[in-house]
Formats: structure tokens, C-alpha cells, sequence
């Protein structure tokens, strides 16, 4: 018995005959880059997004939404932890690229390697438009996605990126 015993405790079985686990540090999503990034290879999805309110979303909040959190979520760009994280003073303001897109941290490092195509950004699906053009906004009048998707990507600017 004392054999099986230093056997089983050397191997990492435990005597219960279920192996010992390692436990895994859970996963962090991407970080978040940021517009500028995405500028350089994304340059008329850029300038198309800089002309819309999107662009601007911060500066429509007062300094109490700002504070509140409630209504700041939907005025800047990151996780749910990050805003909550920042407060105020948001690291990525205004609803950028990545507010719709998710995280590109990861797509960009595939583009600085020559393999963006193998990374993709999330493509919009209506939810990601009505997370914040709800009935939940204070300021909310109507919303249709196919007639509003064309505002945030002008005709032409949905397929892939075009390196200008």
C-alpha cells in the first residue's frame, strides 16, 4: 500500500485514481487598440466613420452621464469591466471600430505579420447596433438596422479593407 501510495503521489494521481489538474489562469480577451489603429490599413472606413456621430458620442454626455455609467457604456469603447474600470475619463472615447467590431489587438498583430486576413474583427450583426439603439437610451426614436448600417459604412465600405 505505501508503494502504491508514493506512486500515486509521484505521478500526480491522487489516491482517489483522479489525476491532479494544473488549473488554467483564465483567458483575457484581446486588448483593445483604439481607431488609430485601424486608420492605416482601414482608411475609408475611417474617414467615413470620423463624419458620424459615433465619432462624437462622448461629447453629447453631460458630466453627471459621464459619472453615472449608466449612460457612458454606450458613448465609448471597450469591455464592460474596462468602462466600468475608467469611469469618466475612458481610455478608448467615443464608439470606434472596435465598440462594433471587438477587440482588434489580435488583427492587428496579424497584420503587422502579413496575416490579417486570418484574424477577422467580429463581423455587425443587428445586436451589435440595439446592445445600445434601444429602448434603453433616454433619446431613443426608432432604429432599423438595414436602414441604419449604411450609416456607420457608407455603400462599398463593408467588404474587406482596402489599403490606401
Amino acid at each position: 500500500m505505501l508503494r502504491f501510495l508514493m506512486v500515486a503521489l509521484t505521478s500526480g494521481v491522487l489516491v482517489t485514481g483522479i489525476a491532479a489538474r494544473t488549473p488554467q489562469p483564465p483567458q483575457t480577451p484581446a486588448p483593445y487598440v483604439g481607431a488609430d489603429m485601424c486608420k492605416d490599413c482601414h482608411a475609408g472606413q475611417y474617414a467615413a466613420w470620423s463624419k458620424t456621430k459615433h465619432s462624437m458620442a462622448l461629447r453629447r454626455l453631460s458630466a453627471e452621464d459621464k459619472a453615472g455609467g449608466k449612460c457612458i457604456k454606450c458613448h465609448v469603447t471597450g469591455s464592460p469591466q474596462m468602462i466600468a474600470a475608467e469611469g469618466s475619463t475612458p481610455g478608448h472615447p467615443n464608439v470606434q471600430c472596435e465598440a462594433c467590431h471587438g477587440a482588434g489587438s489580435a488583427h492587428v498583430d496579424a497584420a503587422k505579420a502579413g496575416n490579417a486576413t486570418q484574424v477577422k474583427t467580429a463581423k455587425i450583426e443587428e445586436e451589435s447596433c440595439t446592445r445600445c439603439h434601444s429602448t434603453e437610451s433616454p433619446h431613443f426614436k426608432y432604429f432599423t438596422f438595414d436602414g441604419m448600417k449604411s450609416l456607420a459604412h457608407p455603400k462599398g465600405l463593408h467588404e474587406e479593407p482596402v489599403r490606401e
